[in-house]
């Protein structure tokens, strides 16, 4: 199957499903820690996801020598398959449930197969996307990036559908089969050896790499945050729990409506200084949070942050992957590696500080901060404007 339509259908499927695929363990939390189900303790489910944190990490970091020595075909079929594996691995745990010594190392055994998974496909769809439209890279990834985040709104919905908590295998059932046909589909397309997946013979990280690393450890921290403690912050705001899920949710799909909007109107606008001051408006809004107290103005607020962080992150991989286009797969995963060290470092250190919200919303005003002046400094001399 070598029709350009045809791949770039199956890519961008692939993203979707790769985001349902992530989030299928988290999604089954209550399934997990249900003494009638799986009976984790709340210690067991906090540790469950460790590995997957560790392995999405080492996977991204692997995954560009990966695939220029093997190649992209191979590398993501490499990673679709894993996350199968462990998602067929927790649909065969039903049969597992009355030896509740095993349940635990089992899961973490599949959790870390998951991420390990994710960490090789995610990383090779970012530069493949973008070799489907040369013409406009960034606006790929952007669009791209909304439909895994599209994919991982979709598990916790299919949750509710199962209904009761007892018939949880619905959920791992169900994506499997359709992981498994899209897999099959995906075999059977070719994809061209691109310059892109090639990496220099001789190479060291340039300097400017690293700052786009550290301005994505830095909006790893205030998404992870907003993602691991959005709901004790709302509800410290005066939300009830009804409310600070629904804020928590705004959030998020704010997130996904500018990935959208941005990888469509990039196309026709030059929009690379409303992407720069993306930060600065997050940091206004967070700061707002810290004055209202209205339910409407919080949630409109979140949706709000949500929306002005959506470019940030795969904006950032495409502004990347037009600055460095011999090193544009060490950009994926060098960039979805430190989306993931600050998504892992906030969450463990957050912990400590849960019960001062005032102080978290300061912290991340100052994150924001930083990331806009670094996004200032990168701005010289750069091709920014060809990427926005």
């Amino acid at each position: 199957m070598s029709s350009q339509m045809a791949k770039t259908g199956i890519v961008f499927l692939l993203a979707f499903i790769t985001g349902v695929n992530f989030v299928v363990f988290p999604a089954l939390g209550t399934a997990f820690t249900d003494p009638s189900v799986f009976g984790l303790s709340s210690l067991q489910f906090g540790n469950l996801f460790l590995p997957q944190v560790a392995c999405i990490i080492i996977s991204c970091l692997a995954a560009p020598f990966l695939v220029n020595k093997s190649g992209p075909k191979i590398v993501l079929a490499t990673g679709i398959a894993l996350m199968l594996t462990a998602t067929a691995g927790l649909w065969g745990m039903q049969f597992l449930m009355k030896e509740k010594e095993m349940l635990f190392p089992v899961l973490m055994v599949l959790v870390a197969c998951a991420g390990s998974g994710f960490g090789l496909s995610i990383t090779t769809l970012n530069p493949l996307a973008a070799s489907l439209f040369k013409s406009n890279p960034s606006s790929a990834i952007l669009i791209l990036q909304f439909l895994v985040g599209l994919g991982t709104s979709a598990s916790p919905l299919m949750m509710n559908l199962a209904g009761d908590v007892r018939h949880w295998m619905y959920v791992p059932g169900i994506i499997v089969v359709a992981v498994s046909i899209l897999f099959t589909v995906f075999l059977f397309i070719r994809l061209p050896a691109e310059t892109l997946f090639k990496l220099p013979e001789r190479f060291s990280v340039p300097r400017r790499l690293w700052a786009f690393f550290g301005i994505i450890v830095l909006y790893g921290c205030i998404e992870g945050t907003f993602g691991s403690f959005g709901t004790v912050i709302l509800k410290s705001r005066g939300l009830d729990n009804a409310g600070a899920s629904l804020g928590l949710s705004l959030f998020w799909g704010g997130i996904a409506v500018n990935r959208l909007l941005f990888g469509i109107f990039m196309r026709k606008y030059e929009l690379s200084l409303l992407f720069l001051l993306s930060p600065v408006a997050v940091g206004l809004i967070i700061g707002l949070l810290l004055f209202f107290s209205g339910a409407g103005a919080i949630l409109s607020l979140m949706f709000a942050a949500g929306f002005f962080m959506g470019s940030l992150f795969p904006g950032a991989i495409g502004w990347g992957t037009v600055e460095f286009p011999t090193l544009s797969v060490m950009v994926s995963g060098f960039l979805m590696a430190a989306n993931q060290i600050g998504t892992g470092v906030v969450t463990n250190v957050l912990g400590r500080f849960s019960d001062r919200t005032s102080l978290i919303l300061q912290i991340l005003i100052t994150l924001a901060v930083m990331i806009c002046a670094l996004l200032f400094v990168l701005k010289r001399n750069s091709k920014i404007k060809e990427a926005f």
